[in-house]
C-alpha cells in the first residue's frame, strides 16, 4: 500500500461518504472516484495541518507511530499496552442503533491484508512533519510501595482484610547454599523421581524442603483456600530443584533416585555463583519438561499440539529480564506490560480451544478475554517464581496467590475458584547481583562476605566442638561434607567422607581454612596430619578406563592369548587364567582372538 489514492480505492463508496461526513464543507455525492477526489483535497498538502488537528491526542499517538515504524504498520495491541488506551476509529452514534460514523483516523490508517497500515507516501509525510514518539520504558522503584493507610490501620485493628501483606523474600543467600545442598542430596541418592514425569514424590519433597534455607514461599497455613479447600498452592522451590538439576544436564535417574553425572560433580566442585549460573543456562536449553504444565487448573495441555516448545519461550522471558534494571523493584504486570508494548513474541497455547478449566464440553480459554495474561502472564510468573527466586536471580514480593488475581472468573468454570495457579501471589520482583551474573549482564560476581557466627575449639582427637555462638546454615553444610555429627554442639572428622568428597575433586584447604577461622588456638598437628593424609591418599588412585574381567578355560589358553603378538598388546595377564581387556579394545581382541582358534562366551 504505497499511496493514499490506492488506500482510499480500496474502501467502499458508504465508508468514504462517512469520512466525508467530517467535512462540513466537502462535496459527499457522486461517483467514487469524485468522493476520493473530495478527499484527497482534505489531505493535499495544505489541508493535512486542519486534518491532523481533527485528531485526538490518541489518535495523533497512533498515526506517530505507524509513522515511525519502518513499515508503517500499527499494532492495536502494542499501543493499548504501551499509552493504557485504544485510539477512536469511530464517533459514538447518535442514537443506539444507528451506525457508528468513521472519524478521521481512517483516513491514515487502513486495514491491508489483516493488518492496519500508514501508506508509504503519507507515512513519509507524516513522519517528515512530526518527531518519533517517546519510546517504551520499563517502570521501576527503588523500594516496594507502602501499603495504603487505610489497609495499615486495619492490620494495627486485626481486622479480615481483602489484601494480605506483601512478604519480601531475598533470594541469592539461599540460593547458594541450597545449590550445594540439592547437588549433595542428588550425590547421596537421597531423591527419589517418577521415571515418566521426573518429578519429586512425597518423601522425596518433605526430604527437599528439609534442607532448604528457609521455608518454601508458602508455609502449610498459607496452603489452602477458606473457599476452596482443593485449590492448594503446594511446594515451589522443592518441587523446582529437582527438576533444574535434571533438565541443566546435572542429573540423571539412577534407577528411581537421582544420581550425579560428570556435569553434576564438577558443577558440585564449583563455586555455587557458577553452578548456579550452569543450571540457568542449561534450563534454558533444555526441553524435558514444560513449566507450564506446572498450572494444573489449566486442563487438557497434554494433548500433542496445544502448547507451544518451550525454548522459545524461556529464551523470550530470559531476554526481557535482561533488560530490567538490577537491583531495582519491577512489577510483574508492569513487565507483562512492556513485553506486550515491545511485540515480544511469547506464546505459550498453540491451540487455546482444546484448553479448558473445569470440563472439556465447556468453556475452552479460547474464549478468554486476554488470552495475554490467561497464558503469557500466568507463564512469566511460573517462571520468575518457581525458577529464577529459586536459583536467586530475583528477589520477590508476593502474597497470597487465592484471590490475588481474578481476571479468569469470568470463564467457564472459574467462578468457583480462587486461584488460576500458585504463582498469581507473586506482584513485584528484583533483579539480583547474582541474576545480572547468571544473565551474562555481568562477568563476575563476588558472594557476600560471611561473618563468623560461632566460635570453635578442635582438638587432636579430631572433634570440633561450637564453644560460642550457633553453626550457621552454611558452616553446618561446610562439615557435613567432611565430618560426622555426634551432639548438637560436637562433630569430629571423618576419614571416608573427607576421602570421598577429595575423590570428587574437592581439596582440604577450604575446611582448613574454616577451622583455623574460628578456633583462636592453632589446629593440632594430628588434625593438619589428617588433613594432608587424606588430600594425597584420596587422590592414590585413578581410573583410567573401564575393563572386562575375561577367564579363560585353562592356563595355558590364558598364556597363548597373553604372549601372542596379535592379541598381547590388547590385554593384561590379572592370574593364571584371567585376563584383563580395556572395553575401548574389546571390539579388536574378540576379532584376534577369534583368529586364533579362540571365542568369548557371555
Amino acid at each position: 500500500m504505497n499511496t493514499l489514492p490506492d488506500a482510499l480505492s480500496s474502501l467502499t463508496a458508504d465508508h468514504l461518504k462517512s469520512l466525508l461526513a467530517n467535512f462540513p464543507d466537502a462535496v459527499k455525492i457522486g461517483r467514487k472516484d469524485v468522493l476520493i477526489a473530495a478527499l484527497l483535497e482534505q489531505m493535499s498538502d495544505a489541508g493535512l495541518p486542519r486534518v491532523w488537528a481533527m485528531l485526538d491526542p490518541c489518535q495523533q499517538l497512533a498515526v506517530r507511530e505507524a509513522a515511525h515504524d519502518v513499515r508503517g504498520r500499527f499494532d492495536a495491541r502494542r499501543f493499548t499496552a504501551k499509552y493504557g488506551q485504544a485510539p477512536r476509529f469511530h464517533h459514538d452514534p447518535k442514537h443506539a442503533y444507528s451506525r457508528r460514523p468513521t472519524t478521521v483516523l481512517s483516513l491514515f490508517l487502513f486495514e491491508h491484508d489483516g493488518t492496519l497500515m500508514l501508506p508509504a507516501q503519507l507515512r513519509l509525510r507524516v513522519a517528515a512533519l512530526l518527531p518519533p514518539p517517546a519510546p517504551n520504558v520499563l517502570a521501576s522503584m527503588a523500594s516496594l510501595p507502602e501499603p495504603a493507610p487505610e489497609l495499615k490501620a486495619q492490620d494495627d485493628d486485626d481486622d479480615d482484610d481483602d489484601e494480605m501483606p506483601l512478604t519480601q523474600r531475598n533470594t541469592s543467600s539461599d540460593a547458594l547454599y541450597e545449590v550445594v545442598a540439592m547437588l549433595r542430596m542428588v550425590d547421596q541418592k537421597l531423591i527419589a523421581v517418577s521415571d515418566k514425569t521426573r518429578m519429586p514424590g512425597t518423601a522425596a519433597l518433605r526430604a527437599i524442603e528439609a534442607k532448604l534455607a528457609d521455608a518454601d514461599f508458602y508455609g502449610p497455613d498459607a496452603e489452602t483456600s477458606p473457599d476452596r479447600s482443593d485449590q492448594r498452592i503446594g511446594p515451589i522451590k522443592a518441587v523446582a530443584w529437582p527438576l533444574l538439576l535434571q533438565a541443566s544436564g546435572l542429573a540423571e535417574l539412577h534407577g528411581s533416585k537421582l544420581g550425579l553425572n560428570a556435569a553434576g560433580i564438577k558443577a558440585l566442585q564449583a563455586a555455587p555463583a557458577d553452578a548456579l549460573r550452569g543450571i540457568w543456562r542449561g534450563w534454558l536449553a533444555s526441553s524435558l519438561f514444560d513449566e507450564f504444565n506446572r498450572i494444573d487448573e489449566i486442563k487438557g495441555q497434554k494433548g500433542k499440539g496445544r502448547l507451544t516448545p518451550v525454548k522459545p519461550r524461556r529464551a523470550i522471558v530470559s531476554q526481557f529480564l535482561q533488560r530490567c534494571p538490577p537491583a531495582r523493584w519491577v512489577e510483574v504486570d508492569e513487565l507483562s506490560r512492556f513485553m506486550q508494548a515491545e511485540g515480544a513474541p511469547l506464546a505459550v497455547a498453540e491451540d487455546p480451544w482444546s484448553l479448558y478449566l473445569c470440563d472439556a464440553n465447556y468453556g475452552a480459554l479460547g474464549y478468554a478475554h486476554d488470552e495475554w495474561d490467561t497464558f503469557q502472564t500466568r507463564y512469566l510468573l511460573c517462571v520468575l517464581f518457581e525458577y529464577c527466586a529459586t536459583l536467586g536471580m530475583v528477589d520477590v514480593a508476593y502474597c497470597s496467590p487465592h484471590h490475588a488475581r481474578t481476571e479468569f472468573q469470568s470463564l467457564w468454570g472459574g467462578q468457583d475458584m480462587t486461584l488460576l495457579s500458585r504463582y498469581d501471589g507473586l506482584m513485584y520482583f528484583r533483579l539480583t547481583e547474582l541474576g545480572a551474573y547468571c544473565l551474562g549482564l555481568s562477568t563476575t560476581y563476588t558472594p557476600p562476605a560471611r561473618t563468623a557466627s560461632c566460635t570453635l575449639s578442635v582438638s587432636a582427637s579430631l572433634q570440633i566442638s561450637v564453644t560460642g555462638g550457633s553453626l550457621s546454615a552454611d558452616d553446618s553444610l561446610l562439615l557435613e561434607n567432611w565430618a560426622s555429627r555426634e551432639s548438637a554442639q560436637l562433630w569430629r572428622l571423618d576419614r571416608e567422607k573427607t576421602m570421598i568428597a577429595v575423590e570428587r575433586g574437592q581439596d582440604t584447604a577450604p575446611l582448613e581454612a574454616f577451622l583455623r577461622s574460628r578456633d583462636s588456638q592453632p589446629l593440632p598437628v594430628q588434625v593438619e596430619a589428617f588433613l594432608r593424609a587424606c588430600n594425597k591418599g584420596g587422590k592414590a588412585m585413578q581410573v583410567m578406563s573401564s575393563s572386562l574381567l575375561i577367564e579363560c578355560i585353562d592356563a595355558e589358553t590364558a598364556d597363548r592369548i597373553a604372549q601372542h603378538p596379535d592379541t598381547a598388546p590388547l590385554c593384561m595377564r590379572a592370574d593364571k587364567q584371567h585376563l584383563v581387556v580395556q572395553v575401548k579394545h574389546d571390539a579388536r581382541f574378540r576379532k584376534a582372538a577369534r583368529t586364533l582358534g579362540y571365542g568369548i562366551r557371555e
